[in-house]
């Protein structure tokens, strides 16, 4: 019996509604499905970003062999919590047989193939394993949506096509139309036709309103202004740390390393080998004698002598007349000098002769030859008769010649020999650190001089001078003289090393030892014995020791914490004056970007911190 037509059409229906069934499940089934393909390098926190981007819950890792994920198991534990965490099932396709067995141990399932009606087929190929059915890395399938784009054929407009085109549609209804049906036009909405199957799936065109666009715009740049301005501002900021100079002292023994060899082997506390510079020092110098002999003419004129007293004023024979300046003139026989007559002085010219030397002990020579009217007064007059009775020269003096010839006297043999002896024990020094130089380029070493005037030894001076030198008219003399020395030299590292240590153990637990300032190191000697070939001294040394702010500390990185989540969105000035005053900064300087943000960024990120140092 041949069926019905409401048969056919009921068998039809049925068909085709379980056919759309079957189309449901498996768009369902796509739907919670993605494939991810991991790079090798790619690390657990760049996987989770991409899985907290994905909104299916079932996500299929695609794992190439020797990838890091499956270099160590605490990848795959991590990898597993955090997918637990977002609501997601993770698997995990490889070939890598490391892989295999570590997501096997943590309860990871390993397909190379899902197969069943949950899971459609993601990749072919099989072949067998311990774990199970494992095919190659083929991926038949990437990533499976129903919210994929359909590439639309009809031909795309842009906004202002659109609007150009809705303007001449009206332009062409006001022309060609009344006013009335103008006004209906655009009083009156059109009615909506009825969707006919056919019009599914076109595009439908409708022309935008200007306002909503620049509202639109306003709202857009609004938006992207907030955003700058919370985001995008920066600051760094130069913090120099608070820093002090801190010393130390330390008593140090240097040991003759020959004579205590045996004691050093046992490296004692505080004791560093020494060695002993030897070097004998030899001087020749030349002595300018200072002895003189006078030869030549003395000075002679006239002066005439005044009286004004009422009495006659008899004088001896070398009776001395001085000027201002010392020079000493005398008459060579005895004179009366007349008595002053009413209001005329009395007054009587002579001959007078310059002395050798003056009142001053030097050589008069030529400087007797003084001009006329030079002034002269008697020295061997009391202050009130030097007023009665005086001269002055007459004439032009003449005739004085200065002739010096030098000679040694016994005075220059003395201060030589003095001199040379000074010499030779003020160059110790500078000959034991020539000698020290000079071993140090020769073998290689690294001595230091230990420069006391305790620690040198040195001979009794030398001093060699030619025989009958005395009243010998020569200008100058020669004098040798010789000493030997002896010194201590130390290996300078040694003694740095032990202040160095005790430095370090000084400074504050908080802080670091920024610089150690080894041309600060001196010493004092505090006692020497010879016999046993020791010097002991007291060493200090310098250190600059300075709050430890660095970010790969743990004081350092807290304190950088601490500072940027105070000073989040505080005024730059507010923030600059709170990070002065914390006890740890000295300085302190804020460089913001853009230039007029008035405050600092309210994200911690956005804002850097270096140190600077003074």
């Amino acid at each position: 019996m041949n069926p019905s037509k409401k048969e056919i059409m009921s068998k039809k229906k049925v068909g085709e509604s379980k056919k759309d069934d079957n189309l449901k499940v498996k768009k369902a089934v796509r739907k919670s499905k993605k494939v991810l393909y991991i790079e090798l390098d790619d690390e657990v926190t760049s996987i989770y970003d991409r899985l907290k981007q994905i909104r299916m819950k079932n996500v299929y890792l695609v794992v190439p062999k020797r990838a890091i994920l499956f270099q160590s198991i605490v990848n795959l534990k991590i990898l597993k919590r955090k997918a637990e965490d977002l609501g997601k099932n993770i698997y995990i396709i490889t070939n890598d047989q490391n892989g295999i067995h570590l997501a096997a141990k943590i309860g990871l399932p390993v397909y190379d193939k899902i197969e069943g009606h949950e899971h459609p087929s993601l990749v072919s190929g099989k072949f067998k394993d311990e774990g199970g059915d494992i095919t190659p890395l083929k991926a038949s399938i990437n990533s499976i949506g129903d919210d994929t784009p359909i590439k639309r054929k009809e031909k795309k407009f842009s906004i202002s096509e659109l609007i150009r085109k809705n303007q001449k549609s009206l332009f062409g209804k006001l022309k060609t139309g009344s006013k009335a049906n103008a006004s209906n036009a655009v009083k009156q909405p059109a009615k909506p036709k009825k969707k006919n199957k056919d019009d599914r799936g076109k595009l439908v065109l409708v022309a935008p309103n200007r306002h909503a666009l620049v509202t639109l715009v306003v709202i857009s740049v609004l938006i992207l202004m907030v955003i700058t301005y919370i985001a995008l501002p920066g600051a760094t900021i130069a913090v120099t740390p608070e820093s002090n100079v801190i010393d130390t002292s330390v008593n140090v023994t240097l040991a003759d390393i020959d004579k205590n060899r045996a004691e050093l082997d046992t490296h004692p506390i505080n004791m560093i080998p020494s060695y002993v510079i030897t070097t004998k020092i030899e001087k020749a110098i030349t002595y300018q004698a200072t002895g003189k002999e006078f030869r030549g003419e003395n000075a002679r004129g006239k002066i005439r002598i005044i009286n004004e007293s009422g009495n006659e004023w008899p004088l001896v024979a070398e009776t001395r007349f001085q000027n201002a300046d010392g020079l000493v003139f005398r008459i060579k026989s005895p004179v009366t000098v007349p008595a002053a007559g009413g209001e005329n002085p009395g007054s009587l010219e002579v001959d007078v002769v310059a002395d050798e030397r003056d009142a001053f002990d030097q050589i008069i020579g030529d400087r007797g030859n003084v001009k006329t009217g030079e002034k002269f007064f008697i020295p061997g007059l009391s202050s009130a008769n030097q007023e009665r009775l005086y001269a002055e020269a007459s004439s032009d003096f003449g005739s004085g010649e200065t002739i010096v010839i030098k000679k040694i006297s016994a005075e220059d043999i003395e201060a030589a020999r003095n001199k040379m002896i000074n010499e030779l024990r003020g160059s110790v020094e500078a000959e034991l650190q020539a000698n020290v130089a000079e071993r140090n380029s020769v073998q290689k070493t690294n001595l230091e001089l230990l420069k006391s005037p305790q620690a040198f030894i040195t001979s009794e001076p030398e001093v060699s001078i030619p025989p009958n030198l005395e009243g010998q008219k020569l200008e100058s003399f020669e004098v040798k003289g010789s000493i030997v020395a002896s010194g201590v030299a130390y290996n300078k590292d040694d003694l740095l090393g032990i202040l160095k240590s005790e430095l370090t153990i000084k400074k504050n637990p908080q802080k670091r030892l920024y610089q150690i300032e080894e041309d600060s190191l001196s010493y004092k000697v505090i006692e020497t014995n010879e016999a046993a070939g020791k010097v002991k001294i007291t060493a200090t040394l310098k250190g600059i020791e300075e709050y430890d702010i660095s970010p790969d500390r743990q004081n350092g990185e807290l304190l950088i914490k601490t500072i940027k989540e105070h000073v989040l969105n505080m005024d730059i000035e507010e923030a600059e004056l709170w990070i002065q005053n914390l006890p740890q900064i000295d300085k302190v300087n804020i460089d913001s970007w853009p230039a007029w943000a008035p405050s600092m960024p309210g994200i911690p990120d956005n804002i850097k911190i270096v140190v600077q140092r003074s």
